[in-house]
């Protein structure tokens, strides 16, 4: 049977067709995979992230596949380039905040320089970032925000996981958890004017930042993994891709302020 049911929204509601993306971070890993996703659903997409060799590559496959891309090589942490990509992305709809960084290192040892880098990617960053692009979607009233966070940033986190490694990485459990405030906050200032913003929190997935800071990827390492998972397996990209596009569409309307877990199970146990 095709067509939906009347008085149904039907997958209409998830459709991103004349929307605008940006994601940052867009150059490797999730946020690859959520540029992609967003552009299957019929999104433009603005890509953004330090390394504009990876960019290129997530540009080329968004357009192979018939969307279209436009990356912009810039660096969030500096206000020059937050200016630059704000004029070089345009109006966007709907604003992905996935850059982010996840050094290992021994908590008693992290030097300030290096824990005030990680909050100015992972927090500072992603606040003036909202601060550019929310105001503008206030205005026209239709908005989605995305915050990419951490099941590290609800959880304490097991070191047993990690065998083989001295694993430890404050700054980013403490940024992550930064993220689920910002989004609480925000929530209620923002839906006024028909903008939705929420958190997205990851489990483990191949590419992520908390799993390359780790080195995950080890025999053993994915033996435990799997065991402490109820769905036995590390995330897939098309894991991320839906959950990305459900809350950027207008199907997720009526949910703000709220945290989306895609992590198989992990946080239930």
């Amino acid at each position: 049977m095709s067509g939906t049911r009347p008085g149904r929204p039907g997958l209409g509601s998830l459709s991103l067709e004349g929307r605008r993306a940006l994601v940052t971070g867009g150059g490797g890993g999730l946020g690859r995979q959520m540029a992609l996703g967003l552009s299957e659903a019929g999104a433009e997409v603005v890509i953004c992230g330090r390394r504009a060799d990876a960019l290129d590559a997530t540009a080329a496959m968004i357009r192979a596949a018939g969307g279209v891309a436009t990356p912009v090589s810039a660096d969030i942490t500096l206000e020059a380039d937050v200016q630059r990509l704000r004029s070089a992305a345009g109006a966007v709809d709907i604003l992905v905040n996935n850059a982010g960084i996840a050094p290992n290192q021994r908590w008693t040892d992290v030097p300030l320089d290096e824990w005030r880098a990680v909050f100015a990617l992972n927090v500072d960053a992603m606040f003036r970032m909202i601060q550019v692009f929310a105001p503008p979607m206030m205005e026209r009233g239709w908005g989605r925000i995305v915050n990419i966070a951490s099941v590290y940033g609800k959880m304490g986190g097991n070191p047993a996981l990690y065998p083989g490694i001295d694993w430890d990485v404050p700054s980013y459990f403490a940024s992550k958890h930064a993220v689920h405030g910002i989004t609480h906050y925000l929530a209620p200032r923002l839906a006024p004017h028909g903008v939705t913003i929420n958190s997205l929190s990851p489990g483990g997935f191949a590419g992520s930042e908390q799993n390359e800071a780790s080195g995950m990827g080890s025999d053993e390492m994915l033996r435990l993994f799997h065991a402490a998972v109820p769905a036995g397996r590390m995330g897939a990209g098309s894991d991320i891709q839906a959950a990305v596009v459900y809350l950027a569409s207008p199907g997720a309307a009526y949910v703000t302020g709220q945290d989306h877990t895609v992590d198989g199970g992990w946080t239930i146990w």
